[in-house]
């Protein structure tokens, strides 16, 4: 598979790769002003992904946003693109903890090129349940 043309086309690798880790995985989860594209829940850990062709300015504002439901946040992009991202930002990604998910586009195969840190902007909880039954809803649920 060369080159990805939709960012549908991120789901699988992505979500195979989330689910070798051990997590259960959810697309377009709302958290917060936007819905995460995958969302991975193991025991009390919740990974949220944005997958992203362009615009990665627009994914780290979005990751941001994550991390105020989410203990770890990735952006994934395809190979081709992580070279530009990670001369230009990868400074970034580091200081405020965004992980970054590569996508070989020749062999589907997902690297973990920077390693997120654990979220300390979290204030709620996703649910799981209430997203599953509410797809309009919120889908945080915020601590007391």
């Amino acid at each position: 598979m060369y080159p990805y043309y939709l960012e549908l086309e991120l789901i699988k690798p992505v979500s195979d790769y989330l689910k070798k880790q051990g997590y259960k995985v959810h697309d377009e989860i709302k958290i917060g002003f936007h819905r995460a594209d995958l969302v991975g829940f193991k025991e009390s850990d919740v990974v949220a992904v944005e997958l992203k062709l362009s615009d990665w300015k627009k994914a780290i504002i979005q990751a941001k946003n994550y991390m105020l439901g989410a203990d770890y946040v990735y952006l994934a992009v395809p190979l081709f693109k992580s070279y530009n991202i990670l001369r230009k930002a990868e400074y970034y990604f580091k200081k405020e903890g965004i992980g970054l998910l590569v996508i070989n586009e020749k062999t589907s195969k997902v690297s973990e090129i920077i390693k997120p840190k654990k979220s300390k902007k979290r204030i709620a909880s996703i649910n799981k349940k209430e997203n599953k039954q509410n797809v309009k809803g919120v889908g945080l649920r915020f601590y007391k």
